[in-house]
C-alpha cells in the first residue's frame, strides 16, 4: 500500500472523474459533488477495513498511528477502532499527549521558546515501560495530561489487555523508535503513517501542495475550536513544519501502511469556512503575503454547500465540526 500511494490517489481521481480544480468545479456546479463525496468516503472506509484485516492477520496487539498536524489522526484512530471491533477486538484508544512532561519541567531551546514538537517533551521511558508491561499481560495505570494546568494527572484509569485486546496509540511521535523498547516483540506492533496527500491539481501543469490542505484544515479547526486567529495559526506554521521535518516525517518509512487522509471534495467545502477568515486579514498584518497565496488558490475553487452529505465519521468532520467521535 505504501509504494503505490501516489498511484492510488491518481486512480481515485480517474475513478471519480475529478483530476483538476476545473473538474471539481464542474461537479460542484452540476450538483454531482454529492456523489463524489459518497464514493470518496466509501474508498476511505474500504482502506480502513483493509488495514484492520492486516492488523488481525498479523495478530498485533498495539497499533502506533502517527502523522503531521491536521492529518486526521484522531478520526482515523476511531474509524480503525470501529473496523477492529467488527473483528471482535476489544479496542483501547490511547493518546501520546497524555505522556507529556509537566510544562514547567520542559527546558526551552536556545531562543528561549519551548519546542512542543520535540520528542523530549514526551516521557518516552514511561510510555515504553507501560506498553511493554501491557503486552506482557500486566496491569498499568495510565496517565492523563491536563492541558489547562500543564501537568500530568493520575486518575485511577487502570488497564490490562486480554487476548482480544488491541491498543491504538495516536500521536505525532508514534512512529519514533525511541518509544519502543528494544526487547519488545516488533511483530506485536503495527505502524501506520497518515497524511493528506492531495492528488488534485490546479490544472494539467500545477499541483496543489499537500501542506496547503493541512494548513486550511488547521486554520478552520483552530479558529472554531481553540479560538485561535488566522494570524496566530500562520505565525506557528513554519515552526510546526520544521518540527515535522525533524521529528515526524523521517520515521514514515517505519510504517507498515501509509494512509492518504485527503478527500477530493474538501477544498470546495473548506472554502465556505476559511475564505471569510482569510479575507479579513488586513494588509498591514505580518502574515498578509501568506494569506494572499492561500486566497489566490481558493479563488479558483467554487464553494460547495453540501455539509449535510458529509458523514459524521468523515475525516473532514474533524475540521468543520459535527464529528461523531467528539460528541
Amino acid at each position: 500500500m505504501n509504494m503505490n500511494l501516489y498511484d492510488e490517489g491518481k486512480n481515485w481521481c480517474a475513478l471519480m472523474k475529478c483530476e483538476t480544480v476545473a473538474d471539481l468545479n464542474e461537479l460542484t456546479d452540476s450538483g454531482r459533488l454529492r456523489e463524489l463525496i459518497r464514493v470518496n468516503e466509501a474508498l476511505h472506509e474500504k482502506n480502513f477495513s483493509r488495514i484492520a484485516d492486516m492488523i488481525c492477520e498479523r495478530g498485533a496487539h498495539a497499533v502506533m498511528l502517527a502523522g503531521p498536524s491536521s492529518s486526521g489522526k484522531t478520526t482515523s484512530a476511531h474509524r480503525l477502532a470501529t473496523q477492529l471491533r467488527g473483528h471482535g477486538k476489544n479496542v483501547i484508544l490511547m493518546s501520546l499527549d497524555d505522556y507529556y512532561f509537566d510544562r514547567d519541567k520542559i527546558q526551552p531551546s536556545e531562543d528561549g521558546k519551548v519546542d512542543f514538537e520535540h520528542i523530549n517533551t514526551i516521557d518516552s521511558e514511561l510510555f515504553g515501560e507501560q506498553l511493554s508491561a501491557l503486552l506482557r499481560g500486566g496491569e498499568v495505570e495510565l496517565p492523563s495530561f491536563n492541558f489547562k494546568t500543564g501537568k500530568r494527572e493520575w486518575r485511577g484509569r487502570k488497564l490490562r489487555l486480554d487476548e482480544n485486546s488491541v491498543i491504538i496509540v495516536e500521536g505525532i511521535h508514534a512512529l519514533n523508535p525511541v518509544l519502543l523498547p528494544t526487547e519488545l516483540d516488533r511483530g506485536a506492533v503495527f505502524k501506520i503513517f497518515i497524511s493528506p496527500l492531495l492528488p488534485l491539481s490546479l490544472d494539467d501543469h500545477n499541483r496543489i501542495p499537500t501542506s496547503y490542505l493541512r494548513l486550511l484544515r488547521r486554520t478552520v479547526r483552530d479558529y472554531d475550536t481553540r479560538g485561535s486567529s488566522v494570524q496566530n495559526t500562520l505565525s506557528m506554521w513554519d515552526s510546526v513544519r520544521r518540527g515535522e521535518g525533524r521529528w515526524i516525517l523521517p520515521f514514515r518509512e517505519e510504517a507498515d501502511v501509509i494512509f492518504n487522509s485527503s478527500t477530493l471534495y474538501e477544498l470546495a467545502v473548506l472554502k465556505k469556512y476559511v475564505y471569510p477568515l482569510l479575507c479579513a486579514v488586513a494588509p498591514e498584518e505580518e502574515c498578509y503575503e501568506q494569506v494572499r497565496v492561500m486566497v489566490k488558490i481558493l479563488n479558483y475553487i467554487h464553494e460547495a454547500d453540501v455539509d449535510d452529505e458529509i458523514p459524521p465519521t468523515s475525516i473532514v468532520r474533524e475540521f468543520i465540526g459535527g464529528n461523531a467521535f467528539y460528541r
